[in-house]
């Protein structure tokens, strides 16, 4: 390698190079502004001719120097320069930048190099009739083929199908527990845990690591454990209220229980009590929450038994019946107008009792 410094101006002076695994070393120049072809030369490689160079640029940019291209070196920091026997350029995007590559494949270690990008995220390969392809940890992306590749990075996430309710997750390592708690269901209830995946099913515990890296892991599938009379017991509480719903319940002394029925999530309250007109005088309610209650609206509300007017007439909107857990439900059609839509944070439960409450009195009303 050149090494020799003919001034005092120059002394010191030098480039950092590297080939394809930008690997950089130091390499001393005498000139401020070399050539492409004297870049070469400081690298010492023959014949010269077989060798492309390309400057890494501090924004990110990889640009080719030809060998009569000159380049000015006035940064405080050393530029940074890909030198490698090459008979052509290869063109890819990374994160929508263009870049150009002196080998016919690209190292996925290189890729986050260039990109900046950390381990925490995932590379991926752009394609439109099917889906974009994972670039795996230490492979590599062929640049040789037709077109220009497109790779992109994003967070490492991974989602997992609990009882309906689809979680994310920026790890792959998850424990059961963790999950039901951010698909909003109680992990106390005990539960039987089954996780389902392309090959099959295998009941897990609470306290069970899954590896969301296994290929064909499909969901977890929950089922309430029965006391040993064979009963359910009577409050259950699968999934979890904001605080200000289970306190406000409480405060009311309703009783009340939360419970899975197939992919959707119930409150029922029990024995309400219902105003004179009624056929009956109380009922159970049921309101469906959405998982993602409270940021989704609570809409309308289902009564068993089904309820009818002392007088007869008819009850608008509520000819539908909702199974739930086997039972019939009469489903009251009665929805927020854009006077008083929902409202994220100041909405909930209570609030939306208010309008059950008052839904059920206008119908009897004098």
């Amino acid at each position: 390698m050149s090494t020799d410094v003919t001034t005092e101006e120059s002394r010191g002076l030098f480039i950092e190079v590297a080939g394809t695994d930008l690997v950089f070393r130091p390499v001393s120049i005498a000139d401020r502004s070399p050539t492409g072809r004297q870049i070469l030369g400081y690298c010492d490689v023959a014949p010269r001719e077989e060798y492309i160079v390309l400057q890494w640029l501090s924004e990110g940019d990889v640009e080719e120097v030809r060998s009569d291209e000159t380049v000015n070196l006035d940064g405080q920091t050393a530029a940074k320069f890909i030198v490698s026997k090459a008979d052509r350029l290869y063109r890819f995007f990374l994160n929508d930048r263009s870049l150009s590559w002196p080998d016919r494949s690209i190292s996925e270690a290189a890729l986050r190099i260039l990109g900046k990008i950390p381990s925490a995220e995932l590379l991926y390969v752009r394609r439109e009739v099917e889906s974009d392809r994972p670039i795996e940890v230490g492979s590599s992306l062929p640049l040789a083929d037709l077109g220009v590749e497109s790779v992109y990075s994003r967070l490492a996430q991974w989602d997992l199908n609990v009882q309906g309710v689809t979680v994310k997750f920026d790890r792959p390592d998850v424990l059961v527990r963790d999950a039901l708690v951010k698909a909003g269901f109680n992990p106390e209830q005990g539960w039987i845990i089954v996780l389902k995946t392309r090959d099959g099913k295998r009941q897990v515990t609470i306290d069970e690591m899954v590896d969301l890296r296994s290929p064909g892991i499909e969901k977890l599938r929950l089922t309430p454990r029965e006391i040993n009379n064979g009963e359910v017991p009577q409050s259950r509480r699968q999934f979890r209220l904001l605080p200000v719903d289970e306190e406000g319940l409480t405060a009311r002394g309703l009783r009340w229980e939360t419970f899975v029925d197939g992919a959707r999530r119930w409150l029922v309250l029990h024995a309400m009590e219902l105003p004179p007109g009624y056929a009956v005088a109380s009922t159970s309610i049921a309101i469906e929450i959405p998982s993602s209650y409270p940021t989704a609206e609570l809409d309308m509300f289902y009564c068993y038994p089904q309820l009818s007017r002392q007088d007869g007439m008819t009850i608008p909107q509520t000819q539908v019946t909702e199974a739930i857990e086997g039972r019939g439900f009469q489903r009251w059609s009665r929805h927020r107008g854009a006077i008083a839509p929902w409202r994220p944070g100041l909405d909930n439960v209570i609030t939306h009792l208010a309008l059950v409450e008052a839904a059920l009195l206008r119908e009897v009303e004098v």
